[in-house]
């Protein structure tokens, strides 16, 4: 009985040990953030219209900067991605997944919704340009079977009907495309098709420019989803007349909230940073990179050096020039020498990759205004020595707002 007591008492004081004694003042800051209220009351004060408006003209001064460098054919066939009662850009469902892809890409975007053109009366659901780069992986390791090198000098069997020496590797690369099908028309049996890859990612909830910019928030946060179907049924048939993506909706509320009010460090204002964080070395190869941002369904991951610093990043405009260089650029080059010399031949206005990183030390207002301006779906964060500790995202910051403000 004597023992059971002394146990007891251990264990009640190991127990007492283990409980954080947090200060009232500490308490206070844990449960609240000023950068997280002033986020909130921006989000509270609009509705869903002023982001679809804000988002319009961001879009249409965009468009504008970049029309020098697109033909006239180009800008013609820009009125063909748009339903025909809305200003939305939508994929047609008869497109090939290159041909969606690209649409989304010449629009600066990274989304749309996929409309069934054969009855006219229904969305299939939304395709994500990132549903591309699952082709792209596919279409290397089509590649390799097809002789092309993983390493210099390492051969692979070749089947019968490819020439080892008449057969450059962006004749194999663009025969690999045409070999897994993203690319037929009409889709031959076995073809990946638009409607297949949308209806992965059904359009719901529905939403009115009506509604609250809150609930819009909080379905992001809830369905972790990247963008919200805006909808008007006004006609008695649903028309999507527009998008809230993540990255919309972060710029809009950066634009419209007091810098001031942001000025707390991340640490201080509650904002989780420390996390794991994919990376990858700079030396592994292209294709390897694209396989794990495939697998992990990201754009973006850090590069880092053999010491584990930071020293670049993917975007997702990588997944774009990737496409678009159709091999020219072999995949087995290491990720920063492939990164360079595809950027560099898809050379478009306003096409810029910053290095997105911030320090532990950074206020919530460097870090929302840093995904505003770059586009970014992620910022690095990175310690003294530049090695990545943390990363804070698009839908990290709608999170932070949503649940240290009480939303």
């Amino acid at each position: 009985m004597f023992e059971y007591q002394l146990l007891l008492q251990r264990y009640n004081a190991l127990a007492s040990a283990k409980k954080p004694r947090i200060h009232p003042v500490e308490t206070d800051k844990i449960m609240s953030s000023k950068s997280a209220a002033a986020l909130l009351d921006v989000v509270k004060s609009h509705n869903v219209g002023d982001v679809m408006e804000f988002t319009a003209q961001k879009r249409a001064f965009d468009q504008e900067n970049a029309r020098g460098l697109r033909s006239d054919e180009a800008s013609e066939g820009e009125s063909t991605g748009h339903h025909p009662s809305s200003s939305v850009i939508v994929v047609d469902s008869k497109m090939t997944p290159l041909e969606a892809a690209t649409l989304l890409w010449e629009n600066n975007i990274m989304g749309a919704p996929v409309y069934d053109e054969a009855t006219k009366t229904s969305y299939v659901g939304m395709f994500d340009a990132r549903d591309i780069l699952s082709c792209v992986t596919a279409a290397h390791r089509e590649f390799l079977s097809m002789g092309g090198h993983h390493n210099p000098g390492e051969d692979t069997s070749l089947p019968h009907d490819v020439e080892r020496h008449h057969k450059t590797q962006s004749e194999l690369m663009a025969k690999a495309l045409q070999n897994i099908k993203i690319n037929t028309k009409p889709p031959s049996p076995g073809a990946v098709t638009v409607s297949y890859l949308a209806a992965r990612n059904p359009m719901v909830p529905f939403h009115s420019k009506e509604d609250a910019l809150l609930d819009i928030c909080k379905d992001l946060k809830a369905r972790h989803k990247h963008r919200v179907p805006i909808i008007d049924a006004s006609t008695g048939t649903r028309v999507c007349t527009g998008m809230i993506s993540q990255s919309g909706l972060v710029a809009y509320i950066a634009k419209h909230c007091p810098p001031e009010s942001l000025d707390e460090k991340m640490e201080d204002a509650g904002l989780p940073f420390r996390k794991d964080v994919v990376k990858i070395s700079d030396s592994a190869s292209a294709a390897s990179a694209f396989e794990l941002l495939d697998s992990k369904r990201l754009s973006g991951i850090a590069v880092v050096d053999e010491d584990g610093k930071l020293i670049g990043n993917t975007s997702a405009r990588d997944i774009k020039n990737a496409v678009m260089d159709a091999g020219k650029t072999g995949m087995d080059t290491d990720i920063l020498s492939y990164l360079a010399a595809v950027r560099q031949s898809q050379v478009v206005k306003n096409d810029k990759y910053p290095a997105c990183h911030v320090h532990e030390d950074a206020t919530v207002g460097h870090v929302v205004n840093l995904l505003a301006k770059t586009g970014y779906h992620r910022v690095f964060v990175v310690n003294a020595a530049i090695r990545p500790i943390g990363v804070v995202s698009f839908a990290d910051i709608i999170n932070f707002f949503i649940t240290k403000a009480g939303a």
